[in-house]
């Protein structure tokens, strides 16, 4: 079993929407012997220890009592992080003006990864500013060819 039932993700997404936050992803994985249920959940302005002990506490109660998911397994409630991994398309428009790290299947103007202000999403692709470069400075980013896209940590 390495797939997460959809009516468990369901009941997960209920449990982090009534709290008012926000379900980031779901990851349900093999793990040593058993398995790991990792969810990353956000709020505007972050979420603390509180959220995160606040959530564990209700999935789990739900896991326990359901007792839905029949192998052993490892539950973590966490943030996304600073430098947190896009998984829908929404994030491409929530980060919009954000610094992004794309990196890509196949090279762009002769990179893999590039790093810059993400200036536009348009279901399709998305535009990434390098405000280093002089001339040329847009890069158009089919979605298809993007392997992954993170924020990159301003300071």
């Amino acid at each position: 079993m390495s797939n997460l039932p959809d009516r468990v993700q369901q009941e997960i997404e209920k449990i982090v929407a009534s709290e008012g936050l926000e379900l980031v992803h779901v990851e349900y994985k093999k793990q040593g012997h058993g398995f790991l249920l990792r969810i990353d959940i956000d709020k505007e302005g972050g979420v603390n220890i509180d959220d995160c002990s606040l959530v564990s506490k209700q999935v789990s109660t739900y896991l326990d009592v359901d007792d839905v998911i029949p192998a052993e397994f490892e539950l973590q409630v966490s943030s996304p992080g600073l430098d947190r991994r896009f998984f829908n398309n929404s994030d491409y428009e929530k980060f919009k003006g954000r610094l992004v790290r794309v990196k890509t299947a196949r090279s762009i103007r002769g990179l893999h990864v590039i790093v810059g202000r993400l200036k536009v999403f348009d279901g399709s692709r998305i535009v990434v500013t390098d405000p280093i470069m002089k001339k040329d400075a847009d890069y158009e980013i089919p979605l298809a060819d993007i392997k992954e896209t993170r924020l990159e940590v301003e300071i």
